[in-house]
């Protein structure tokens, strides 16, 4: 190999398929302008470069020869560690997908269907040929592939002045994007004065005729990085690319290569092609001897011609289509020590000489994704090169890096990092199926259903209007072919008897999903008569079926799904109106019957299932209500983000449409849509989102932002207390001190005793509704036990309670087994810790549920008094000073909407107990408990001020 390894058997093979691709070649550029033709406008052009000039150029590694007794491949390392050849084994098995070495086999199988019989292999030799059509895609990507040319004098990567410059291979890959490697455009600065050399290749009738060539003509054109210059570094965890701006004329000159990801396009033994200028030689095509020897998540390692001046080339396919950015090779010795697996037999049984890495496209795609949201300088640059790439990943799917997060150095590291991060995200489907089985559709439109599926790859598929059997088919077909298992469940009791049906599909690695009741007063009513509409009969012809969808990592997020199908809402308006209003009364009254705070999804139908008017209920239970619909083609969502959400936002194609103003939590992604996977197939296609998760423990739900801001605000650090390794109660001061000035000396204390409680008690509740400095206020003004001019730790209240805030009798039952006795002396740090969390529990423990609504969680959701931090003080106090036990009421009953209504509106508490059957109504002791909570709120206020 590499013009020095003695010809195979079929050795003239590749000469054969160089002169026909000549005559390919001829015929393409027939159509273009002349080679002579020189750019106008911004472009330079530049005098050719002769032989000896360029051969003074061109280097061994771009740079310098490597030094006697050093591997020429050294200069440039490896990406990947080829030790282990296993397919994918830089990520773990599961990474996106149930299997990679299954789905990697289910796209080769599913890439040798559409070359419609080809023979690849035979048992003659090592016979391995390619679609004549290749030779023509191959003969046009040529012209859009450019010599490098970098002049005397510049700094290469290895930051070391090149007096002899240098060369290398890029190409382009959109009107005005040049692809190379960092290694060959290391900078800016020298991309500034390179120059890309287009048409500098043999002549195809000087190469059909058989003679040489002098200097062939070319067309020259300078490089713009002030415009745009995309980079990621060749050493320190980089992936060693450059996309740099050129003028658009150089493309409509020579054409341009679609860049696609795709982490499946190739495998094992399939053959590479390679064009490039090894050596700063004339354009040449590497077609023999080129099979894959291993691929991973972030490059292949294949066994092609090349040699320095490579670097830069663009990599294809069988098929093609452009699979990775070509950048080092090891070769010899040098290779088998370093990757001995890597360095074995090629499929005719000779050995591999020469081991060549490239980028896969699939995975620079990614690190652009991740630039983008991270907010680098050259973000926005990124976010133009990642516009011009196509397809989707499989591994990440349709919605690839965005909102995943990682913390890994290095780009190539990040990547990996973000191909794992499946725990970060849940992606969601919604198909009507109705084309599948209107079609009277076998199993080549169910195979080809399967395979839209396996790239859009969603954790979840929520699929309407479709046979039973055919969703067995589906998952059979997703299992069989591309290794991906997901379970079933139907929406429809005995669904296997019926023709049509809702059903919802999983993958048990991913996602987590189980089938919950609606409450008892709403399951007969969806399919109940209703005579006013259209041939009577039910709003739904069978009920929707409520689940409850989560990650298998994440058990603190749990959400409603609700698929809805699309034929009955689309039959009238009536009954769409109708069929609104219900779904959003059931809502309604399963949040009331669960004492739900979890978000909610709806969908599958062409418009919103809930309209505007409905959601009023909803968001008086600090719901937002948002709606995203693809009028023209396919289905619609909405979305109830509760208000303690552990989802941060939502990402949805551009196939959907924003409905409202919730820009800052839907993000449409302009560069994503669906229907270039399902345009030819379907007359619909399918709604899919992305949920992006908040991060363990940090969450980003109102009332924990909320909170962060009163720190803030009261001139506390607002995280730093969770993470003191110094106790809480550390310093604690109270001698001589009244309650203000209790509470004023001890302030820093008592935010790491609240944020303390916080992180503790959110282990227990996802959606925590947190105990605030505010609390502690009145809670202190109203309960704490004062001795002569100041607080009294050993303070004895009426009931026997001995602490400076009175335990009750059943602490235990609030706190657990480790509470202290409530009657008797103990530390203040206990006292005060133990009814921190006493107090936390009490907004978010459920005790007992008493007029629809769970005891005492629900009372702080209320409208009115949810969101308002006084209020929920004041409601506080009122819990614990029992005006909502019902042994406090002469009549034994709470009025629970009173009580309520009044907090909601300030009504002082004397005169919202007056007239009630309260054992203490109409007594001073409730005056002066108002006059309390007044002179806390007051003193908290000066205080913040």
């Amino acid at each position: 190999m590499n013009g020095t390894a003695p010809q195979s058997p079929c050795g003239s093979r590749a000469a054969d398929l160089r002169v026909a691709l000549a005559r390919m070649a001829t015929a393409a550029s027939s159509t273009s302008t002349p080679a002579a033709a020189t750019p106008t406008g911004p472009v330079e052009p530049r005098a050719p470069i002769s032989h000896p000039q360029m051969r003074s150029i061109a280097m061994r590694d771009h740079i310098t020869p490597p030094p006697p007794g050093r591997a020429a491949s050294d200069t440039v390392p490896f990406i990947s560690d080829w030790r282990d050849t296993r397919s994918f084994s830089d990520v773990s098995a599961n990474a996106g997908v149930t299997d990679t070495r299954k789905m990697l086999e289910g796209w080769t199988a599913t890439r040798e269907k559409a070359l419609r019989g080809v023979q690849l292999e035979a048992q003659v030799g090592d016979w391995n040929t390619v679609p004549a059509s290749l030779l023509e895609l191959l003969a046009r990507y040529r012209r859009s592939v450019a010599r490098i040319v970098v002049p005397p004098g510049q700094t290469n990567f290895r930051q070391v002045r090149a007096d002899s410059g240098w060369t290398g291979t890029g190409f382009l890959v959109a009107p005005n994007l040049l692809l190379t490697n960092h290694h060959v455009l290391n900078s800016a600065e020298v991309a500034g004065v390179a120059t890309a050399e287009f048409d500098y290749e043999w002549p195809s009738d000087k190469l059909f005729a058989n003679v040489g060539t002098p200097e062939p003509p070319t067309v020259r054109f300078d490089l713009a990085p002030t415009r745009l210059f995309v980079t990621s570094p060749v050493g320190g965890g980089g992936l060693d690319y450059s996309f740099v701006w050129i003028s658009d004329k150089a493309s409509e000159q020579f054409g341009k290569i679609r860049m696609e990801r795709g982490s499946f396009m190739i495998n094992q033994y399939e053959p590479t092609f390679v064009i490039h200028h090894p050596k700063g030689r004339l354009k040449e095509v590497s077609l023999d001897d080129t099979e894959l020897l291993a691929v991973n998540a972030l490059n292949i390692l294949y066994a092609a011609d090349t040699d320095f001046g490579s670097s830069g080339a663009c990599v294809f396919n069988r098929n093609g289509r452009l699979v990775a950015l070509h950048h080092a090779r090891q070769e010899g010795e040098a290779l088998r020590r370093n990757y001995p697996e890597a360095a074995q037999r090629l499929s005719d049984g000779r050995a591999v000489e020469v081991g060549n890495e490239g980028i896969k496209i699939s995975a620079i795609a990614l690190d652009l994704e991740a630039r983008t949201r991270r907010g680098d300088t050259d973000s926005e640059s990124a976010a133009e090169v990642l516009a011009q790439i196509e397809g989707s990943d499989t591994l990440t799917g349709v919605f690839g890096a965005l909102g995943r997060t990682s913390s890994a150095e290095g780009d190539a590291a990040r990547v990996r990092d973000l191909y794992q991060g499946t725990d970060q995200d849940i992606d969601i489907g919604f198909w009507n199926m109705h084309w599948l089985t209107d079609s009277g559709a076998g199993p080549v439109r169910v195979e080809d259903a399967v395979t839209a599926m396996a790239d859009l790859n969603q954790d979840i598929w929520c699929l309407t209007d479709v046979s039973p059997l055919m969703v067995g088919d589906i998952v059979a077909g997703l299992s069989d072919r591309f290794g991906e298992e997901f379970a079933i469940l139907f929406s429809e009791d005995g669904a296997s008897q019926l023709r049509l049906a809702t059903a919802v599909i999983w993958r048990p690695g991913t996602a987590s999903c189980t089938k919950e009741d609606w409450p008892a007063a709403v399951a007969g009513a969806w399919t109940r008569p209703v005579p006013d509409i259209e041939g009577g009969g039910g709003i739904f012809q069978s009920p929707p079926a409520r689940y409850r969808i989560g990650s298998p990592s994440r058990p603190d997020v749990g959400i409603n799904l609700v698929p809805v199908s699309i034929r009955p809402l689309r039959s009238d308006e009536l009954r769409r109106r109708l069929a609104s209003k219900l779904l959003a009364r059931a809502v309604d009254l399963t949040i009331t019957a669960t004492s739900g705070t979890s978000d909610w999804i709806i969908g599958g139908t062409f418009e919103p299932p809930l309209a505007d008017e409905e959601s009023a209920a909803l968001q008086a239970r600090d719901y937002e209500v948002m709606s995203a619909a693809d009028k023209r083609r396919g289905g619609a969502v909405n979305f109830l983000r509760a208000r303690t959400s552990g989802i941060g936002n939502i990402f949805v194609t551009a196939d959907l449409d924003l409905i409202g103003d919730k820009h800052n939590f839907f993000d449409v992604v302009t560069d994503r849509t669906v229907d270039k996977y399902i345009n030819k197939l379907a007359d619909n296609r399918p709604a899919v989102l992305r949920l992006s998760l908040d991060k363990p423990g940090a969450t980003l739900s109102e009332q924990t932002l909320d909170a962060t801001i009163n720190s803030l605000m009261s001139g506390a650090p607002a995280r730093a207390a969770v993470h003191s390794l110094a106790p809480w109660h550390d310093g604690l001061d109270w001698r001589g001190r009244d309650k203000v000035g209790f509470l004023l000396a001890n302030r820093d204390r008592f935010h790491a005793l609240l944020a303390q409680t916080a992180a503790n008690q959110r282990q227990i509740y996802p959606d925590l509704s947190p105990l605030t400095l505010r609390d502690l206020w009145v809670i202190i003004f109203a309960e704490a036990g004062l001795g002569p001019g100041s607080v009294d730790p050993q303070f004895r209240h009426s009931n026997g309670e001995i602490g400076l805030f009175p335990l009750p009798s059943n602490i235990a039952f609030w706190i657990g087994a480790d509470a202290p006795a409530w009657n008797q002396p103990m530390p203040l740090a206990t006292n005060i810790e133990s009814y921190a969390r006493y107090l936390g529990q009490i907004r978010n423990k459920t005790v007992a549920t008493s007029a629809g609504r769970a005891l005492y969680r629900d009372l702080f959701r209320e409208p009115g008094i949810a969101r308002e931090e006084a209020r929920q003080a004041k409601l506080l106090a009122a819990i614990v000073h029992g005006y909502f036990v019902r042994a406090n009421y002469r009549e034994g009953a709470v009025p629970f909407q009173h009580l309520l209504s009044g907090l909601a509106q300030d009504v002082p508490v004397d005169r919202l107990l007056s007239g009630t059957s309260y054992v203490h109504a109409g007594s001073s002791i409730l005056t002066n408990r108002q006059r309390n909570i007044d002179a806390a709120l007051d003193a908290y206020t000066a205080a913040m001020v």
